[in-house]
């Protein structure tokens, strides 16, 4: 019988079933552990997660303290089905000679389309990139429409998305807008945060020879801004006009300076208040415990501003599935982890007097380089990197240049040094600086 979809509906009636299975005696099946070797696992189609060079290097230190959970293999492959930033942390680690890392101890599962949404809103609670929110988002409807269909569910899907992702159904449209209309180079730009999500709403909307000349001056270096994608938009409107009837107006009624001046500000304050927009509600402005509580379907008595009620129960931690405990297990395995780290920084230094310390080490700054500049880089004919200075960059330095495509690194590098630094110039953005740099090594 067809019904409205409600996914906390359906992750409480499969933690009910699990407790009557296991009321019944009904255990199940133990996991054993198997050792994979890292490039027979592949990620899910959920996955759109970055390597986490913290947990890299806490794996490095401390090794893997949890296995990474797995379909059973199909065609000698083993797909994750959590533990993704962890196969990518290993083969980045094997990458770079670390063969002792290459087996990867791993456990056995099954999953359902209910497992899968309740893995992503498990991840709910990382810092994620817009690109990272957008793929979310797209995997997440196709989640959602295959349970529809299945199940017969009636309802809107926007509404369900949100639920889900925790996102507004005006920004889910906005990734929607991008992931459908974005040609492939300025997405990639989104993915590599070369063009803020804002701009990037604007550039989807225009036709692909105008996003081809988007793209071009990203390829150039250029940083595009909210204003300069509108500003392109205007011109493609301009553009589609009877061009006599454009030169007509514009000698008919030539604008004023003043006016000028006037369309200016107006134009910068839309666009401070377009990029307020996106800015999704916090948290802290929910502030009832009626909207967290497991029994908010049934109870008569819930309000907008209720603080405290003896028959509060936190549904999230009622409804957690076995993912979910998993990767809060893995966390609270690394908050542990980055502190026995911190306590053996702070031995090691505390052990390290002044007058004992030597000259300081050469800095090696490890780097993304999309693959449509690394030929470039290699062949001595683009000399400079335009880069947030995040990371403190001096002149001496070095870089470790991996080239990545599709989101993976490809296996090549370039090692260059920096020559030249340039910041805090006319045209750049606060925060960012031009390295000029000098290829020693490529691969």
């Amino acid at each position: 019988m067809a019904g409205k979809f409600n996914l906390t509906e359906l992750l409480n009636q499969r933690s009910k079933e699990k407790e009557a299975e296991q009321e019944a005696g009904k255990q199940e099946e133990k996991m054993e552990i198997e050792y994979v070797d890292v490039y027979d696992l592949i990620p899910s189609k959920e996955n759109f997660y970055h390597v986490d060079e913290r947990l890299k290097k806490n794996i490095e230190i401390m090794g893997l303290l949890q296995p990474i959970l797995v379909k059973r293999p199909v065609g000698g492959k083993y797909e994750v089905i959590a533990g993704h930033r962890r196969r990518l942390a290993l083969i980045a680690l094997v990458e770079e000679g670390k063969e002792k890392f290459r087996q990867v101890p791993c456990v056995f599962k099954q999953e359902s389309a209910v497992d899968r949404l309740a893995l992503i809103m498990a991840n709910g609670f990382r810092d994620k990139t817009d690109w990272e929110k957008m793929i979310e988002t797209v995997e997440t409807e196709r989640l959602v429409l295959e349970l529809k269909k299945e199940n017969q569910i009636k309802g809107n899907t926007r509404e369900m998305l949100a639920e889900v992702t925790g996102v507004t159904e005006a920004q889910l449209g906005r990734y929607k807008s991008i992931y459908n209309n974005l040609i492939p180079e300025l997405l990639e730009a989104f993915k590599n945060d070369n063009i803020i999500i804002s701009v990037a709403v604007e550039l989807c909307g225009l036709p692909e020879e105008w996003q081809e000349k988007a793209a071009e001056r990203v390829r150039e270096g250029e940083k595009l801004s909210l204003a300069d994608a509108r500003q392109m938009k205007r011109q493609e409107e301009e553009s589609r006009q009877i061009p006599v009837q454009m030169d007509m107006d514009t000698c008919m009624n030539p604008p004023e300076e003043e006016e000028k001046e006037d369309r200016g500000q107006q134009e910068e304050e839309r666009s401070q208040k377009s990029e307020e927009a996106y800015i999704d509600p916090q948290p802290e402005e929910i502030t009832s415990l009626c909207y967290s509580c497991m029994n908010y379907e049934t109870c008569h008595e819930k309000k907008a501003t209720v603080r405290e009620c003896n028959a509060y129960k936190n549904r999230r931690e009622a409804q957690k599935t076995e993912e979910e405990r998993y990767s809060e297990e893995q966390a609270a395995i690394d908050r542990e982890t980055e502190r026995k780290l911190r306590e053996m920084r702070q031995e090691e230094k505390m052990n390290h007097l002044p007058s004992d310390q030597a000259q300081p080490e050469e800095k090696v700054h490890e780097v993304k380089l999309a693959a449509m500049y690394y030929d470039d880089v290699k062949d001595g004919k683009k000399t400079f990197e335009l880069r947030k200075n995040d990371r403190n960059y001096k002149e001496g330095d070095k870089l470790h240049m991996l080239e990545f495509k599709d989101g993976r690194h490809t296996g090549r590098t370039i090692s260059a040094d920096i020559v030249y630094l340039m910041e805090e110039y006319t045209g750049l953005t606060e925060g960012y600086c031009i390295l000029g740099i000098r290829v020693t090594a490529a691969d």
